[in-house]
């Protein structure tokens, strides 16, 4: 029992260093201010779902840009396209997680950035390496299983958790991990929209209770964002999840905006989305709080997918 007990404290250390380590990843900055950084956290757990599936921590940039690439589009901060050389080769400033390197050994991440950063060359020369402790950590399932639910939460929106595993081929091997919440948060915020849909006003109930509404961050709570009603909206499962994955937004005077990006070639549900352009949110409660500018300006900028219709 006591040799049972020390094997899982220790377990339990080694998830916790590389949780540690992969939460100190260095992270984008704008004016002082954390900016949302999924690249390097998706380059990871890719990484971590190749080798769950026996691939080796060792792929050439020429393979990994053509399966990262449609990866990182799903996920973009801001207008422009992601470039995949760029998690590709600065991961490698945290060294006790990835190296690059060039067809000799050389440290790519150590070259001129003209270079370093020239996709020819690394289409040509570069090879990116998990460091060996870590490759040997993520055979375990329970460490993988730490640092998968933590990079997830690092980034991105709790209703896209299970899409990118699948998208990483993770889905079969880690579960999602909720976070803990206020669970006051909930019952405020469908409180404060009587339980409708702030875009749409769906509203089903089964036996008196609603069903398919949700309460949703405008911003992300491991982004900063509160579980506040300032910081919350009521709404439907489809509209919550367009939300989060960036289809769907907000601007300061609460009207409702469809990026460009979102195909509404289905006659019947592009008729009830292009509905939603310009119209404002249904109000809540008069004593409780719309969302808050603040809140709204970070989903503008690291969610939404501009531009808008």
């Amino acid at each position: 029992m006591e040799a049972e007990g020390a094997n899982e404290a220790e377990a339990a250390s080694e998830a916790d260093y590389w949780v540690g380590k992969v939460k100190s990843i260095r992270r984008y900055k704008v004016k002082d201010h954390d900016k949302r950084a999924p690249y390097k956290p998706l380059l990871l757990l890719w990484l971590i779902g190749r080798v769950a599936g026996g691939l080796p921590g060792r792929v050439a940039y020429r393979e990994a840009e053509a399966e990262l690439r449609p990866l990182l589009y799903k996920h973009p901060v801001g207008s422009s396209r992601p470039k995949v050389e760029n998690p590709f080769v600065y991961l490698a400033s945290d060294p006790h997680l990835w190296r690059v390197e060039d067809t000799v050994g050389d440290d790519v991440a150590r070259m001129d950035r003209r270079k370093k950063m020239s996709p020819p060359f690394l289409r040509a020369e570069a090879t990116g390496v998990l460091a060996p402790q870590f490759e040997l950590a993520m055979h375990d399932p329970g460490v993988r299983s730490a640092v998968v639910n933590a990079l997830l939460h690092m980034e991105f929106p709790e209703t896209l958790h299970e899409e990118i595993l699948r998208d990483a081929n993770l889905g079969h091997v880690v579960a999602v991990e909720q976070a803990a919440r206020d669970p006051r948060f909930r019952s405020t915020v469908l409180r404060a929209y009587e339980d409708r849909c702030s875009f749409c006003g769906y509203d089903l109930r089964l036996d008196g209770s609603p069903v398919g509404i949700e309460a949703a961050h405008v911003q992300m709570r491991t982004r900063g964002g509160p579980d506040r009603i300032e910081n919350g909206l009521a709404l439907c499962v489809q509209h919550h999840r367009l939300f989060d994955g960036g289809a769907l937004g907000l601007d300061q005077d609460h009207r409702i905006l469809v990026s460009e990006r979102l195909n509404l070639s289905d006659h019947d549900v592009a008729a009830r989305i292009r509905r939603l352009v310009g119209q404002r949110i249904r109000r809540p409660l008069r004593r409780y709080s719309l969302p808050a500018p603040e809140h709204i300006d970070w989903h503008s900028e690291n969610i939404f997918k501009p531009h808008a219709r």
